[in-house]
């Protein structure tokens, strides 16, 4: 995991969408992140040591995805993990004594504190991360020119990444300026990251998706966090 120290960095945009406006300043206390996307080989553990199901859809377009017997299609050990939906990554994260970042954590271990539009800077370049036309999701860490200013892996595309607060885009603007975690209920949970479907606007460091906690796709997986104290 990496250390994301305490202090301000600039969240949201006034060049995106609505709901990432307005843009603030936030600061948030000192917390730990994954370096990499949970891959279906560390999912494979939680699997097998928890008891917990693996993935599975059984669609005719999810068989790429897939799990049988107990583990995941050959060939995807260093995948993100797919077709988990908000519970799954909960279960993971506190069988690993972690959580899943809040929306605020996530953001500033992507964008740092210099209003990067994207975890590499301002100018977009699609060779930096898996997005439109990879097919499918890359392994974990394939474009290490696109990490963060804190050397995280995969923070634009790849896959959505699910983060612990509810969705409410009401609630963004008058969300507290200290460790601000989203309101205390709704009906959807807030994803970042955009996906290995999307591109440039999709993928940027702000950019909000967001989904009912039981949904899972293809093109969502997450990261873990960790307090620092």
């Amino acid at each position: 995991m990496i250390l994301v120290p305490e202090g301000p960095f600039v969240m949201g945009s006034d060049d995106g969408n609505f709901d990432e406006m307005p843009r603030r300043e936030v600061h948030v206390d000192s917390f730990y992140i994954d370096e990499y996307l949970v891959t279906n080989q560390d999912y494979k553990i939680f699997v097998e040591e928890a008891g917990h199901r693996a993935p599975l859809l059984d669609l005719p377009w999810s068989k790429k995805y897939d799990w049988s017997n107990g583990t995941f299609p050959k060939g995807t050990g260093n995948w993100p993990v797919v077709i988990v939906d908000w519970h799954d990554a909960m279960a993971y994260c506190e069988w690993a004594g972690k959580r899943l970042p809040t929306e605020a954590e996530w953001e500033k271990a992507a964008r740092g504190s210099d209003r990067r539009i994207w975890p590499w800077g301002n100018d977009w370049d699609p060779k930096r991360l898996a997005c439109s036309g990879v097919g499918h999701p890359q392994p974990v860490g394939t474009y290490p020119d696109g990490k963060s200013p804190f050397g995280c892996f995969d923070m634009a595309g790849n896959v959505w990444e699910w983060t612990s607060d509810w969705y409410n885009n009401r609630y963004y603007g008058i969300a507290p300026s200290r460790n601000p975690k989203g309101p205390d209920s709704g009906e959807e949970r807030v994803l970042k990251g955009g996906a290995w479907i999307h591109s440039g606007f999709s993928v940027r460091c702000a950019m909000r998706f967001h989904k009912p906690p039981e949904y899972c796709d293809n093109y969502i997986g997450f990261r873990c966090a960790k307090s620092e104290r």
